[in-house]
């Protein structure tokens, strides 16, 4: 199992989710965000990486977690869940 920082992920990926937040009213600072690479190749039979991003909000905690790959739009699940208020005191 691989973890990243924010800081270590792709700088396309980071200028997106920089992008969200500031469409929704919200700084990066806000938010710890990591992700963690998994071997699911135990459950499927076959090699494949799962890729989980963590979203935490420093000031209540407030923690969702995104299951994807490197091709699936976690970024959009994120978005939705700031304007559904998931993160919100």
């Amino acid at each position: 199992m691989t973890a990243h920082d924010f800081a270590e992920f792709s700088w396309d990926e980071q200028a997106d989710v920089k992008a969200v937040l500031t469409s929704r009213g919200f700084d990066l600072g806000e938010f710890r965000i990591t992700d963690k690479n998994q071997d699911d190749g135990a459950a499927s039979g076959a090699k494949a990486a799962v890729r989980q991003v963590s979203v935490t909000r420093i000031a209540n905690g407030k923690t969702e977690t995104y299951d994807t790959d490197h091709f699936a739009p976690w970024i959009t699940d994120f978005d939705e869940a700031l304007q559904a208020g998931k993160f919100d005191d």
